[in-house]
């Protein structure tokens, strides 16, 4: 990344459209300040601001946080930028050149609230020099917008905890008093709706504190994990939601996992606590790090059934191994390979030799082929049972 020189030539290519709309550099700058301040005093939110300087300026505009998630962007991007390319931005007095991952090339300014470091404001290249006043204008204003979306989320997150809390125990008011007080928070309980839970490993838990306070909807922060409430295109706002988490906090790994899809305030309470037990099994598959739980598949059905019959189900199928985890890891590698010696073998670096002798004593101890049809699903199905019988041992 360049610091920008002052001997840069307007680009003479530039389009009429591309160029800042006012006729007076000086009192157009002036009054585009004093405009987009009114904005963000206002409470527009970073979507007007941003808009308000895309169309000022004729480009497309992007402010990225302190550890590079994406906050807003007047085209639609998300390419997240690293910490330290960010850092290198604000070791810098004025604006400078990045390019973004996608690609986007555009002018980054460091952006202030006193002491602290709100994001980077970015406006797409080419820039010609008549428009940079207005880049350094507009940092005001989104400066303003960063300290008051920091005063309203202290204001609202007791409120919305309290919400949060209510939807994932039983609220002992009346359904439709909870119901009013949802909908106040853009949330519709009669509507399809799915618990969310977010879940992070990291170091940066001051920053993921403020990340889960920025985010529209009503949050309820525990420890590490995140809650709340998504409709629409659950997969899509799980996937849109877990990237802007990831893009703030910068090191560790966001994690995402829903409850089903509920438009029952009623049944509200059973999908959050689905949600944890989804977030159990996500965190038990490595390199994984969004799960539905509609994509759970047998599990989604084997989470209806009371934890003593699962578990005698378990003790019935898998008795004679439980006391052998080795024999469990192969017999759960030999099935989901299909019986594939040479996958069992890759898969957890043994010798083709020892996954022939594991299965043998598979099949002596429980005196049964784990290739007949029946009895791998019998068998697929206690695996299964097992592994959520742990989550919920961790759960409890």
């Amino acid at each position: 990344m360049d610091r920008l020189g002052g001997s840069e030539e307007p680009d003479s290519s530039s389009s009429k459209s591309d160029r800042p709309r006012n006729r007076g550099p000086s009192a157009g700058v002036e009054e585009f300040a004093s405009a987009l301040n009114d904005l963000a005093l206002g409470g527009d939110g970073w979507r007007s601001i941003l808009q308000r300087i895309a169309d000022e300026t004729g480009r497309a505009a992007r402010l990225i946080g302190v550890h590079g998630g994406v906050f807003h962007a007047t085209d639609g991007g998300d390419a997240t930028m690293s910490p330290a390319e960010v850092a290198r931005a604000f070791a810098e007095a004025g604006p400078v050149r990045v390019v973004c991952p996608d690609g986007w090339q555009a002018r980054a300014l460091a952006v202030w609230a006193g002491q602290r470091r709100v994001g980077l404001l970015l406006l797409a290249e080419p820039l010609p020099d008549h428009v940079l006043p207005y880049l350094r204008a507009s940092s005001t204003a989104v400066a303003i917008e960063a300290v008051r979306r920091d005063a309203s989320a202290v204001a609202k997150s007791e409120t919305a905890s309290r919400l949060i809390d209510e939807l994932r125990f039983g609220a002992l008011r009346g359904t439709e008093e909870v119901t009013r007080t949802a909908a106040r928070f853009g949330v519709h309980l009669d509507q399809p709706h799915a618990a969310t839970v977010f879940a992070y490993d990291g170091p940066n838990r001051r920053t993921w504190s403020t990340a889960l306070s920025w985010l529209e909807m009503p949050v309820r922060q525990k420890g590490v994990e995140g809650w709340t409430v998504l409709a629409g295109d659950i997969q899509r706002e799980v996937t849109r939601i877990r990237v802007r988490l990831q893009g703030m906090v910068g090191d560790g790994t966001v994690l995402a996992a829903t409850g089903p899809v509920v438009s029952d305030p009623a049944q509200t309470p059973r999908s959050f606590r689905d949600a944890e037990t989804v977030l159990g099994l996500l965190r038990r598959r490595p390199g994984e790090t969004e799960l539905l739980h509609s994509s759970l598949g047998l599990a989604q059905l084997l989470l209806a059934v009371p934890p003593d019959r699962l578990q005698a189900f378990v003790d019935q199928q898998l008795g004679p191994i439980l006391d052998r985890p080795e024999l469990i890891l192969t017999l759960d590698a030999w099935l989901a390979t299909r019986g594939s010696r040479a996958a069992v073998a890759d898969l957890l670096h043994l010798h083709r030799n020892s996954v022939g002798y594991r299965i043998g004593q598979i099949r002596q101890l429980l005196g049964s082929d784990p290739l007949d049809p029946a009895t791998a699903h019998h068998l697929q199905t206690a695996l299964t049972a097992r592994e959520l019988l742990h989550v919920f041992s961790e759960n409890t």
